[in-house]
C-alpha cells in the first residue's frame, strides 16, 4: 500500500482526499497547527510558511505521492496579503518540489482555473495563462516550479464544490444552506466555470496516478454552467425551491475581483488518457446528494 502526503489535510479538499484515500493508503496528512482526525493515519503539524520544515518533513516521511492541496486560495485573501500568498503558493511549493525531486517521490500539485483571464472559456492545457489576479498569478509561478523542479508530476487546474468541515466552503453548501433556510439568494448568470465534485476530482488524480501519467492536466466537469444554472441544478436535486434563486450579479461592493467571467477548462486531454469523459456538474450534485449523510459528517468530525 503507498503512502501519500497530503499538504493542507484539514481544509476543503484535504478533508475530501482523506476521505478517499484512507481505505486505498497509507494516508499522513500535514496541518497548519496540531490536530487529530480519523481520516489520517496521522496528522503532522507544519507550518508551510517554514519551507525548511516542510521540505525536511517530506525528507523523512518519504511518501510515495504528494497531493500538494494546501493553498492561499482565496482571491480577497491573497490580494489582502500578497506576503502570505508568495510564501504558501510559491515558496512553500518550490520547496515541496525540491524535497520530492530528491526522494523520487511523484508530485501532485493542485491549481486552478484562476491562470487564466476569463475572458473567453473551454481554455485547454495549451491555452497561454493570464491570470486575473494575485491568487492566480501566484499559482501560476507555483505551477512553473513544479514543472521546472520535478519530473514525475501532475498539474492539476481544476475548479470543486461538495462538503467541507464548516459547512460553508463550497458554492454547493451556499445553495443547499440557504434554500433550505428559504432565503432568497443571488445565482451570478456570467460567472461561469466547469466546477468538479471534489470526490470525483480525487478519484480522477487517482486514475491518472495509477496509470503514470505526468504533466498538466484540466480536471473539471465536462460541462459549464453559471452559477445561477448551478444553483437551479442544486434545487432541482436536492429538491429545493428554485424560486429563491434570483438571476443575477453580485452587488457592485461585494468584491473586490469582477465575478463575470467565464473560467471553464476544456477536459479533452484527461478524457483521453483515462479513457472516458469526466463527470457533468449534474452527476456531481447527484452524487453529492447520495454522501450527503455518511460523508459529510466523516468530513465534519
Amino acid at each position: 500500500m503507498q503512502t501519500w502526503l497530503v499538504t493542507g489535510a484539514g481544509g476543503f479538499l484535504g478533508r475530501n482526499a482523506g476521505a478517499f484515500l484512507h481505505s486505498r493508503t497509507q494516508a499522513i496528512g500535514q496541518v497548519r497547527t496540531p490536530a487529530t482526525s480519523g481520516l489520517y493515519k496521522q496528522l503532522l503539524p507544519v507550518d508551510l510558511r517554514d519551507t525548511e520544515a516542510i521540505g525536511a518533513l517530506i525528507r523523512s516521511t518519504a511518501p510515495d505521492v504528494v497531493l500538494h492541496a494546501a493553498a492561499i486560495s482565496g482571491h480577497e485573501q491573497a490580494d489582502a496579503d500578497h506576503e502570505q500568498a508568495e510564501a504558501v503558493n510559491i515558496h512553500a511549493t518550490a520547496e515541496i518540489a525540491r524535497a520530492c525531486a530528491d526522494m523520487g517521490t511523484r508530485l501532485v500539485y493542485i491549481s486552478t482555473d484562476s491562470v487564466f483571464s476569463g475572458s473567453t472559456g473551454n481554455y485547454s492545457e495549451e491555452d497561454p495563462p493570464e491570470p486575473f489576479s494575485w491568487y492566480g498569478e501566484s499559482k501560476l509561478i507555483g505551477e512553473d516550479f513544479v514543472r521546472e523542479l520535478v519530473a514525475n508530476h501532475l498539474v492539476v487546474r481544476t475548479n470543486f464544490f461538495g462538503w467541507s468541515d464548516t459547512g460553508r466552503k463550497s458554492v454547493l453548501e451556499f445553495f443547499v444552506h440557504s434554500l433550505r433556510a428559504q432565503q432568497h439568494v443571488r445565482g451570478y448568470p456570467d460567472f461561469v466555470v466547469t466546477s468538479i465534485y471534489a470526490q470525483q476530482l480525487i478519484e480522477a488524480i487517482w486514475r491518472l496516478t495509477e496509470l503514470g501519467a505526468t504533466g498538466t492536466f484540466h480536471l473539471a466537469s465536462s460541462d459549464a454552467r453559471s452559477k445561477y444554472e448551478f444553483g437551479m441544478s442544486v434545487a432541482e436535486h436536492f429538491g429545493l425551491d428554485s424560486s429563491l434563486i434570483a438571476r443575477e450579479g453580485p452587488p457592485a461592493d461585494a468584491h473586490t475581483t469582477s465575478r463575470a467571467r467565464n473560467l471553464s477548462l476544456n477536459t479533452a486531454k484527461a478524457a483521453a488518457v483515462l479513457g472516458s469523459p469526466l463527470p457533468t456538474q449534474a452527476e456531481g450534485i447527484r452524487q453529492s446528494v447520495s454522501d450527503e449523510a455518511e460523508l459529510a459528517p466523516l468530513i465534519r468530525a
